[in-house]
């Protein structure tokens, strides 16, 4: 349907079910251009415990599979989520669970926070794991048996702060540099922990500004002047992506 109507401001989002995409559909999709498909992709984790426990019957395997081939093969945006906060999930095993969504190359990582919605089948977790949700809307998660109020809070700056330079794109070239090397959950949570003891915002910082902060974290961590010089090239790149034609003076 859609192919036939196809024309250049043709623009279509979908839900995917994260294991399945068969054959036929495949086949279709690879047909789209680039900008025409958005794919919205629950994953939510990618811990069995975890998914066991809030009922989703999902194969990671298959799920994995999947994205790659998406990845490799078509010029779909992928727009993938993780929840914080699900019941059973520790700050550690979110983190291997955001390391291979991040190695499967979706374009957009949305890191959420649980919401405790009347009437969801969430709530029957509240005695066992020690929920405790905001009683202000939207409900957030605070703090459970496993993750901590103040643990809760550092996930919550690590989901801000990854909106703000990632999945925003403007640091696409540089921001591999720094995540490229071991866990990229551990690198960005480590520059998040950083941002907040230097900035202690979470809003509100000019881009100018967050350019210039990247690059401080970057000169203390990259130790390697090889590297730094890289990192820095990088930066000014997507420093200069919207027209600008100057050159900070810390590059």
């Amino acid at each position: 349907f859609f192919l036939d109507r196809i024309k250049p401001d043709l623009f279509l989002h979908f839900e995917m079910i994260p294991d399945r995409l068969p054959e036929e559909l495949r086949s279709l999709i690879q047909q789209f251009p680039a900008g025409a498909l958005q794919f919205e992709v629950g994953i939510q984790s990618f811990n069995p415990e975890v998914q066991s426990l809030i009922s989703r019957r999902q194969d990671n395997f298959k799920t994995m599979e999947n994205l790659r081939w998406l990845h490799e093969n078509t010029q779909v945006h992928i727009h993938a989520d993780l929840i914080i906060g699900l019941p059973g999930e520790t700050v550690e095993s979110f983190g291997k669970g955001f390391d291979i969504l991040k190695s499967l190359g979706p374009q957009e990582i949305q890191v959420g926070i649980l919401k405790r919605l009347r009437g969801t089948p969430i709530i029957r977790h509240d005695d066992a794991w020690h929920m405790v949700y905001s009683p202000q809307a939207p409900y957030e998660i605070l703090s459970n048996k496993l993750i901590p109020y103040e643990s809760m809070c550092r996930m919550k700056r690590f989901a801000r702060y990854w909106d703000m330079l990632a999945n925003s794109g403007r640091l696409a070239r540089s921001l591999p540099c720094l995540l490229d090397q071991g866990s990229a959950f551990w690198r960005f949570l480590d520059l998040s922990d950083w941002l907040w003891k230097t900035t202690r915002q979470t809003h509100a910082i000019a881009l100018t500004r967050l350019f210039e902060l990247v690059f401080q974290y970057a000169k203390e961590t990259l130790k390697d002047p090889a590297w730094l010089r890289a990192f820095a090239v990088a930066l000014c790149d997507d420093y200069r992506q919207d027209g600008r034609t100057d050159v900070p003076t810390y590059l």
